[in-house]
């Protein structure tokens, strides 16, 4: 999980406002998780927008290039302002808390299922319907990924929630209580 910033916190919470009061918090909610798929799948750019050697005339033109008539001009004046102040190497933690203010102005709980082995869709449904139980929310976001080193059972983080009911969970409780006998 990455770590957002303070500066970051204060970007997003001005961005997200001004949005909403302008009418497009949905456009810069697309704009922002496009801009955040394009980040994780470009190793490169983010570390060209991270670079200090860098000047941000150069880091602009990558962005207005790479952007241009895929976002809005007003995700672009954000990105005017982040490269004004010299702070592009964060628009990764800008772009995530946008997606999770987003999501809970929305009223959409994220989830994460993380299994021992792939799950079916049937399985998946069943956690679905056991997150929005838990959360008491209907919308939910639930991904899912495998972890071999569990051994077997789940782990479901819903929020600051985690439920471990994994091998690899159970065997790590039982290690720490023969630590203390």
């Amino acid at each position: 999980m990455i770590k957002i910033s303070r500066a970051a916190k204060r970007y997003v919470k001005a961005f997200f406002e001004w949005s909403k009061e302008k009418g497009k918090l949905a456009r810069a909610a697309n704009d922002m998780h496009l801009i955040l798929k394009t980040l994780e799948s470009s190793p490169e750019l983010d570390r060209f927008l991270k670079n200090p050697t860098v000047g941000t005339g150069k880091k602009s033109a990558v962005l207005q290039k790479l952007f241009a008539g895929k976002i809005d001009d007003q995700t672009f004046r954000l990105l005017d302002i982040l490269a004004k102040h010299d702070r592009l190497d964060i628009l990764d933690q800008i772009a995530v808390l946008f997606d999770k203010f987003h999501k809970e102005y929305e009223g959409v709980v994220e989830a994460e299922l993380v299994t021992a082995v792939p799950v079916d869709d049937a399985i998946k449904k069943s956690f679905l319907e056991t997150v929005k139980k838990i959360s008491g929310k209907d919308r939910v976001d639930l991904s899912v990924r495998t972890d071999e080193s569990l051994l077997g059972g789940y782990i479901l983080k819903i929020g600051d929630m985690r439920i471990d009911d994994s091998i690899k969970g159970k065997l790590n409780k039982i290690k720490q209580q023969l630590k203390h006998l």
